[in-house]
């Protein structure tokens, strides 16, 4: 397959496409897609509106089939991808703005192949799977979530900082508009929330690359180039802060978490899926930790974003005990398992980093998962509360099977995905921060603990709601869940596939940083700093 791929010359367009192809598909969704309120298109004026005769399924159709082609797309890279060669692949550069240095240059390695694939194919099973969830204004909503999924598989795909900062942004500007207009609850206070905190990080990171790009002679925002620039330790240390603070606000580390439980619980299923992929600590291990290897190597640093990663971890878990609306709990345990990829990043070992790439992976599928059923429950009743459900098991078997594993998986159970990740970053981890790793391991014991807790109260028990009048999973619903299903017992019982692409992106990212922080010491030690 590989050899057919590469001779139709993938790799020399494919990411490109996987970029341009959702904006383009966004403005014909748009312009064509039809209302299923009306029936209406878009922009039509009213003596047309009448003759056009739909049953409302047209823009979420044309939105589906647009996504679709970005999963095949996806699928087409990972095949294409050969995990012995190192260095960027797939990799184009085009010119942007020359008098800046700035170029349109996206490429992949093992870090960024499984989370552009995995955007790439969790986007059209998070729409199909939340099909009924939003029958309003349709063609916009498509619209929107297309021009979120360009944004964050240029996040992915990105190797200038410039076209970084732009896809970052795609991606803040329209996922505001999918909570505020679609949501429910206090979406307006949701989507307000969500764009300041992330807009207030992004413009701390703005001036760190443009700070960045001076130093660097003003001639390239491509990462390959600004790794070689020479740094002053305080220039390495207030440049990694703008970086971090912004990705860690992304990322909803504690104590920048508080938009996250509000912006997941208001908003669509679709966004709140998509709210849920790692951009945040992606970023972390892409730019801020290879960029400023003397700040990360810095001991008081690395103490104290450990620190803050193990009190996630505790944190996140207490509080997923406490709610009783399922969507919540779901957002708290995916900030819980947010501290596990931050601690495996800045343990800054082989087997902690590949851990934190396999958990960011896993928490796309398995937390994915969640929120499309649980989004399946509110489609069904009206509610995510907990204590309005119970004996559903019983009501919606197949459902209840496809909850409790991905339930298993959340808490770590051997065989499922979700274990394999987690075991690498604390079993990496250990040896540079002993007593922190064996903190962190009690984070396993609570989510076996709210995750049961979450099983017993709306699968199992006395029913509380009239569940039995409700049909069980659609052929639709099925389908999509039975894809996640698939995944979570298919990587947690053979992850060599995905586990080979991860480890020289791993491997490439502790050797980086050793070296380059070795480099800075001397230099500064000995010939000072480049201007």
């Amino acid at each position: 397959m590989r050899a057919v791929l590469q001779s139709l010359w993938v790799e020399q367009w494919v990411l490109p496409a996987m970029v341009f192809w959702p904006l383009v598909a966004a403005v014909f969704v748009r312009l064509i897609g039809r209302d299923p309120a009306s029936g209406a298109v878009p922009g039509s004026i009213a003596g047309t509106a009448d003759r056009v005769r739909m049953d409302g399924r047209s823009a979420r159709g044309l939105t589906l089939a647009a996504m679709a082609i970005e999963g095949v797309l996806g699928i087409a890279l990972w095949l294409a991808y050969d995990a012995e060669r190192t260095g960027w692949r797939a990799s184009v550069s085009w010119p942007w703005l020359s008098d800046l240095g700035a170029s349109f240059s996206v490429g992949v390695d093992g870090l960024s192949l499984p989370m552009v694939v995995l955007t790439a194919v969790l986007v059209p099973l998070a729409f199909l799977g939340s099909w009924n969830n939003v029958r309003t204004q349709t063609a916009s909503f498509g619209a929107a979530a297309l021009l979120v999924t360009s944004g964050i598989v240029g996040i992915f795909v990105s190797l200038d900082l410039l076209l970084f900062y732009l896809s970052w942004e795609l991606m803040l500007i329209p996922m505001y508009f999918l909570i505020g207009v679609w949501g429910t609850g206090a979406r307006e206070r949701a989507s307000l929330r969500y764009v300041l905190f992330n807009l207030v990080g992004s413009l701390l990171m703005l001036v760190a690359i443009a700070s960045l790009w001076q130093q660097g002679g003003r001639t390239s925002f491509h990462i390959d180039h600004l790794r070689g620039v020479q740094l002053s330790s305080g220039s390495q240390l207030l440049m990694f802060g703008a970086f971090f603070l912004a990705f860690a606000v992304k990322s909803a580390l504690v104590p920048m978490h508080s938009w996250l439980p509000d912006a997941q619980a208001s908003a669509p299923t679709f966004a709140a899926v998509i709210v849920g992929l790692k951009v945040g600590t992606y970023a972390i291990m892409r730019f801020a930790i290879p960029l400023f290897p003397a700040a990360v190597m810095d001991s008081r640093i690395r103490t104290a974003v450990s620190v803050l990663s193990v009190i996630t971890i505790v944190y996140g878990a207490l509080l997923a005990m406490a709610q009783r609306d399922l969507k919540r709990l779901i957002t708290y345990s995916s900030i819980s398992h947010l501290g596990f990829i931050m601690l495996g990043a800045f343990a800054l070992t082989e087997q902690s980093e590949q851990g934190a790439i396999l958990i960011m992976v896993n928490h796309g599928i398995t937390t994915g998962a969640l929120f499309v059923m649980a989004g399946m429950l509110q489609d069904r009743y009206g509610t995510t509360d907990m204590a309005a459900f119970g004996g559903l098991a019983r009501a919606l078997p197949a459902f209840g099977s496809v909850m409790t594993l991905a339930v298993l998986s959340t808490i770590g159970l051997p065989g499922t995905f979700g274990f394999v990740g987690e075991f690498l970053v604390l079993v990496g981890s250990f040896t540079p921060h002993p007593v922190l790793s064996v903190i962190a391991t009690s984070g396993v014991v609570l989510a076996a603990v709210y995750g049961l807790r979450a099983l017993q109260s709306v699968l199992f028990g006395a029913a509380r709601t009239d569940s039995f009048v409700v049909a069980d999973l659609t052929p639709r619903e099925a389908m999509v869940l039975g894809v996640f299903a698939v995944a979570i017992l298919w990587l947690g019982v053979a992850p060599g596939g995905l586990v080979r692409r991860v480890e020289p992106a791993a491997r490439a990212v502790v050797e980086a940083v050793n070296s380059a922080a070795r480099s800075t010491a001397m230099t500064n030690d000995g010939q000072g700093t480049r201007p």
